[in-house]
């Protein structure tokens, strides 16, 4: 494996490669958010073919100064492969880097096929989250009063473990990103998603939950969904056997 360094949109790129690329066959893999491109080398390490990038602003490639959306990732994706000369390749996204994926080939991108793992992008509103968006609201107003600005980021970290959004607690310099990517709900796209797909979720996955690789499975039309069970949002840590009995059939 090498560890090479690119630049993309004026970017400095980090990412990972075989030895050789073969046109046509190429195995591109995007990781997930707060993630890096080495966390999938469980699942990379046993194929001859393949490129796994560090997105900007994770891991050792550089950020934007500009906050990007969904959709400057999809672009960077479309870049990065017109740059390295990688065509028809196979798409594998987690998580976040499924997101990407989903939008690149919503707008017209091309490959051959695509492994979405517990990809998100379903940000469907509920009454539930519209009541923490108020809550958060009334947080910010009383923290302006005389003498609970001290408790500020001990109830702000409470809440946000509350609700399931360490994520957004934890963005740091990703912070306008991060609002940016989950406001965007990509249900409405999945259907022009044309080539072979396929989606291997975990049984017990709570950050991506089975209902929506389900939905995905019916919006993207000719999918096989597989579900492996006893595994959470990481099924290929969490089942690694399980995983690459399934995954290495399907590309």
């Amino acid at each position: 494996m090498l560890e090479k360094k690119i630049i993309i949109d004026g970017l400095n790129i980090n990412y990972f490669q075989s030895a050789d690329l073969k046109e046509n066959e190429t195995v591109v893999f995007l990781h997930g958010w707060g993630s890096r491109a080495v966390h999938l080398r469980s699942i990379f390490e046993d194929l001859s073919d393949f490129i796994a990038v560090d997105l900007p602003g994770f891991g050792e490639s550089e950020l934007s100064p500009a906050s990007w959306s969904v959709k400057e990732y999809a672009s960077f994706l479309k870049s990065l492969l017109d740059k390295l000369e990688i065509k028809n390749p196979i798409l594998v996204g987690h998580s976040f880097g499924g997101s990407v994926i989903i939008k690149y080939l919503a707008e017209g991108g091309s490959a051959k096929k695509t492994v979405l793992i517990s990809a998100s992008g379903i940000r469907k509103k509920s009454l539930k989250s519209f009541g923490y968006q108020i809550l958060a609201k009334i947080f910010k107003v009383l923290f302006l009063l005389p003498g609970l600005n001290m408790l500020k980021e001990k109830v702000r970290k409470k809440f946000y473990q509350a609700i399931d959004s360490v994520d957004y607690l934890e963005a740091g310099k990703m912070t306008e990103n991060y609002k940016k990517i989950i406001q965007d709900d990509l249900t409405d796209i999945l259907q022009r998603v044309t080539i072979p797909t396929v989606l291997i979720w975990g049984e017990k996955d709570c950050d991506t939950p089975l209902w929506q690789g389900e939905l995905m499975q019916k919006k993207i039309s000719g999918s096989k969904l597989f579900i492996i069970p006893d595994a959470g949002h990481f099924s290929f840590i969490d089942q690694p056997e399980n995983f690459k009995a399934i995954f290495l059939k399907q590309i």
